[in-house]
């Protein structure tokens, strides 16, 4: 009899989806950025601020989401989140005021993208697979890569040609009402669930397991992690001091990476490229990423994620440096951009499959979201930073600087997380 493909690998395939889709709740703003400025011709600083609140009404929701995920399940979850973005992108072609693009973009958008995004996609993943936890996780970033790279230049263009309102108002409905549909067409929230074990392993009889109605119901399956086998609750890996250096190194992570996203676009056009054509400049630097996020995750599996994570961070840092010296006009900068996009995504494959080896994977959803609480209230001061630089400096340069030295930090807190067994027990 042939063998039915794992039901596993149909979740990635719909995680993919939504990956691909939901960060569009935030980075669309990058693709409107330059738009705004002229309609309702808002500065710099206040567009950036909007993205910082923006991040840190995610981390909130972000640790919400996760806890939400471990009792409830991810399906309606992301269900959830596609009805928000629906909602909210609709909302925002209305804004005429400050304060409404701050309560639309800023909260609920905010609420939208964090159960549609990281936490929520790669925490179902890591609940699906253990031994190939870093593929899984890797096919389905990089759908976020694929979003980001070809969305963004269709909506540069549509906000020129029918300008930036219209363009939200086609979003909303075809991007809220995909991920509506993806969620609750292919989206199960465990193994579990549908009387399977992670990987598609077969029970020890060699039957299939009864469904169960969550997760915390199951008995623990067997693992292979790279660091540890245990399964820790929560506020016991909050006891450890492995758990907030990998909080800090997430966190850090995002002051350059959400700093880069949010102003690419407008660095490209004050480096002479067209603002129809701006979108372009996301592209350049996504879809380098594209296949290095599936590498990474298929070298952590095999060689330890932590070794990989190493050495992409340490290589990040090294091309931020260099982006300050080689950026001199319009080709240099796409130059950078190209190089950059090789190497600063390839850890967001690896950082919840390594969590999950870390601290098992009953937890890993509440254990992601309180790590990108971190990510979004700490890097989420990356926009309204990079925006002050800028203005105060005349140019985007001094950011390369400050982004190399988080990633040095970065790496250097990575190699402080030893693989050994956790403090707690």
């Amino acid at each position: 009899m042939k063998q039915r493909i794992f039901y596993g690998w149909v979740v990635v395939a719909g995680l993919f989806g939504v990956a691909l889709l939901g960060p569009m709740g935030r980075y669309i703003l990058t693709s409107l950025f330059p738009f705004i400025l002229k309609d309702p011709g808002w500065s710099r600083d206040t567009v950036g601020l909007a993205f910082t609140l923006h991040f840190w009404v995610y981390a909130g929701f972000a640790f919400a989401t996760g806890k939400l995920l471990d009792r409830l399940g991810g399906r309606w979850i992301i269900a959830t989140g596609g009805a928000l973005m629906l909602a909210g992108l609709l909302g925002l072609s209305q804004v005429r005021r400050i304060w409404e693009f701050h309560l639309i973009f800023g909260i609920l958008l905010a609420a939208a993208v964090s159960m549609t995004h990281f936490v929520p996609n790669t925490a179902i993943v890591r609940k699906w697979f253990i031994r190939k936890a870093g593929l899984a996780t890797g096919i389905v970033t990089a759908g976020t890569v694929l979003g980001l790279a070809m969305l963004p230049p269709v909506v540069s263009r549509m906000s020129s040609a029918y300008g930036w309102r219209t363009a939200c108002l086609i979003c909303g409905v075809a991007i809220g009402g995909a991920i509506l549909a993806i969620a609750l067409g292919l989206v199960r929230s465990t193994p579990e669930s549908m009387g399977l074990l992670p990987d598609g392993d077969p029970s020890s009889d060699g039957r299939s397991r009864e469904p169960a109605e969550s997760f915390s119901q199951c008995s623990p399956t067997p693992e292979t992690p790279e660091v540890s086998s245990a399964e820790l609750s929560p506020a016991q890996a909050y006891r450890t001091r492995r758990f907030w250096y990998f909080f800090l190194v997430y966190a850090i992570t995002g002051i350059p990476l959400q700093g880069i996203l949010s102003h690419i676009i407008v660095w490209a056009v004050e480096a002479g490229v067209s603002v129809s054509h701006s979108g372009w400049v996301m592209a350049a630097l996504t879809l380098p990423s594209l296949p290095i996020r599936v590498l990474a995750g298929r070298l952590g599996d095999r060689f330890g994620k932590r070794r990989v994570l190493l050495l992409t961070n340490g290589l990040t840092a090294i091309m931020w440096f260099i982006g300050y010296v080689i950026i001199q006009g319009n080709v240099s900068f796409f130059i950078f951009v190209t190089l950059l996009g090789f190497v600063y995504s390839a850890p967001f494959s690896l950082y919840t499959p390594y969590l999950g080896d870390l601290f098992g994977r009953a937890s890993v959803g509440t254990l992601m979201g309180a790590v990108t609480l971190g990510h979004g209230v700490i890097g989420g001061v990356g926009p309204y930073l990079w925006g002050w630089i800028a203005d105060r400096t005349g140019s985007y340069g001094l950011n390369c600087i400050v982004s190399g030295i988080c990633y040095v930090l970065v790496t250097w807190l990575l190699w402080k997380i030893r693989e050994i067994r956790p403090e707690a027990s």
